[in-house]
């Protein structure tokens, strides 16, 4: 072959070449940027924070009403919801824009939310009603409303069972998200407030504010199984995403316990901000975040380590009560 010819198959054979690598090193990097938001309330500042979950770091600040407390991201949808209780409202987030999209009014309490995977519905637990208010996310309307205990809190929703706390009654009830029926109530600890659910959906965990412990409840059997003792006022909890871990926020000790599920004992405690209150997980089981309302800041824990990694300035009164990382 003419050696210019050579030159000519070499020149378009290296372009070929760094075309594929550029590509591939393109997908690679897209890959790498996908990343899931936490949405922190801040409420005494009117504010949401909206946090890079892969950075670390607040990406942007936006006014949202007036007080927002809960916090709840669909699985599979594009919306976060918000819930405001001195505005009387929730907001309805784009998660894609991340910005306002809707304001509706619910009730004279709401302070626990919750949605199902695509978004399409909204559970509000309205505080002062005691009452459990059903929105229909597209077309902003309340469908229903479901009767509770007094002044309900957590919720859950997994397929066709919503979960609430009912902090007054000291009780958990199932109810039944298609009948809109109440299926069990369930006696647990002294001022049950936030709940978390194992990922195979089977234990129930009720995080019980005054007596300090959690109510393991068998969900099949609609029971308390076992309680274990946590720290001083705990608010909230989540699980692992393998379901081996559960953490709790303890207000009162500035602490989260970590306790093991398969063998049920507190195996760390860890030093956090000022009374910790929302708390939530990667999807990859990476890190742990924490809400401290009264640092105005987040904690982000790593999971391997039991050591907070990153202190996150927010906004007063950083609350985020519900599940507020988005995940992809």
């Amino acid at each position: 072959m003419p050696k210019q010819s050579c030159l000519v198959f070499l020149k378009a054979a290296l372009f070929k070449a760094a075309f594929f690598v550029a590509f591939t090193l393109s997908l690679t990097a897209c890959e790498r940027q996908q990343t899931s938001y936490a949405f922190i309330t801040n409420q005494l500042s009117d504010s949401l924070s909206i946090i890079d979950t892969q950075t670390q770091k607040v990406i942007k600040t936006i006014d949202i009403g007036h007080r927002p407390a809960g916090v709840a991201v669909s699985k599979s949808g594009n919306k976060a919801f918000i819930s405001n209780p001195e505005g009387q409202n929730i907001s309805i987030i784009d998660t894609r824009t991340l910005n306002v999209t809707a304001h509706i009014p619910v009730g004279i309490g709401p302070v626990g939310i919750a949605t199902n995977n695509d978004g399409s519905l909204i559970y509000i637990a309205d505080w002062y009603q005691h009452k459990i208010s059903v929105v229909n996310s597209e077309t902003e309307d309340i469908i229903t409303t479901i009767p509770v205990g007094n002044s309900p809190a957590g919720m859950i929703v997994n397929n066709q069972y919503l979960y609430v706390a009912n902090r007054d009654d000291n009780t958990v009830m199932i109810i039944d998200t298609n009948s809109y029926q109440i299926l069990h109530t369930i006696p647990v600890g002294t001022a049950p407030f936030g709940l978390a659910l194992s990922p195979d959906g089977n234990t129930l965990y009720s995080v019980n504010v005054r007596s300090s412990d959690v109510s393991v409840i068998d969900v099949t059997l609609a029971q308390v199984r076992s309680t274990i003792n946590v720290g001083s006022w705990p608010y909230c909890a989540v699980t692992s995403p393998d379901g081996t871990h559960l953490y709790v926020t303890n207000q009162d000790d500035s602490t989260i316990s970590v306790i093991d599920t398969v063998n049920p004992s507190i195996i760390s405690t860890i030093d956090v901000g000022d009374s910790p209150e929302g708390i939530d997980i990667t999807p990859d089981g990476q890190f742990v975040y924490v809400s401290n309302w009264g640092d105005g800041n987040v904690s982000v824990i790593n999971t391997d380590t039991y050591l907070v990694e990153t202190i996150i300035e927010t906004g007063e009164g950083s609350r985020a009560f519900g599940k507020f990382i988005q995940y992809d």
